[in-house]
């Protein structure tokens, strides 16, 4: 069903010989609702010390249908490291995704500030620039996204809110335009190892003949910790 398998058996790897300080395995379902597109990926998650990577595998059923004759849907690893002081934390990162129809590299600058007189509150910025290259020979496509991240914690609770910014260099991405936008909040609990979560985002439909238009996509997800 997979062709990679062996990035996650990778990354197992490392978890089983227990030289990690932190991991969690995660699972998340997608729906979209104009266009009716199920999809859903399972990620692990490490760190030691300040450096963190992490392994995903995304799959979709035929056609988009809910988990029907699944199908391999790419691949993502990503690797960093985080600077901190005192309540700031500065984290470079270099994500690569596979796919089908090629391969995207995504180096990436976040930084975090967590407030003092607000317990829990926490504000981050990110830049991070797409280069895609296509497995077909075709020119690579570069793209810009700048987020905007606020993140909330109460006691077994976390709210998120996500904000999306791109800008492509020489193709139309969103109405016509080189520009596009996504905005995204998110709940979990997280009562112990077991930490359940959903996501809605505002999303565009990605149809040729109905480019101006968004869409919903809901995500539910469970995270565990070990």
């Amino acid at each position: 069903m997979f062709k990679h398998s062996s990035l996650m058996l990778l990354i197992g790897s490392a978890l089983v010989a227990g030289q990690v300080s932190a991991a969690s395995i995660d699972f998340r379902h997608e729906y979209r609702g104009k266009s009716e597109q199920h999809s859903s990926r399972v990620k692990i998650n490490e760190s030691i010390g300040n450096l963190y990577f992490s392994g995903e595998l995304k799959f979709k059923g035929a056609d988009g249908k809910f988990m029907e004759d699944l199908q391999n849907n790419g691949w993502e690893f990503d690797w960093g490291y985080r600077f901190r002081n005192g309540n700031w934390t500065l984290q470079p990162g270099m994500p690569i995704e596979g796919r089908s129809s090629g391969m995207t590299y995504k180096p990436q600058l976040r930084l975090t500030y967590a407030f003092d007189n607000v317990e829990g509150l926490t504000l981050s910025g990110r830049y991070r620039h797409d280069f895609k290259t296509y497995s077909n020979g075709n020119s690579t496509d570069k793209r810009h996204r700048v987020t905007g991240n606020v993140g909330y914690r109460i006691n077994q609770w976390q709210f998120g809110l996500e904000m999306n910014y791109y800008k492509a260099e020489g193709y139309d991405l969103y109405d016509g335009k080189d520009t596009n936008y996504e905005n995204n909040i998110s709940i979990r609990y997280r009562p112990g190892a077991w930490s359940p979560y959903v996501e809605f985002g505002d999303v565009n439909y990605n149809r040729k003949d109905a480019s101006d238009t968004r869409e919903l996509r809901s995500r539910v997800g469970i995270t565990y910790s070990f």
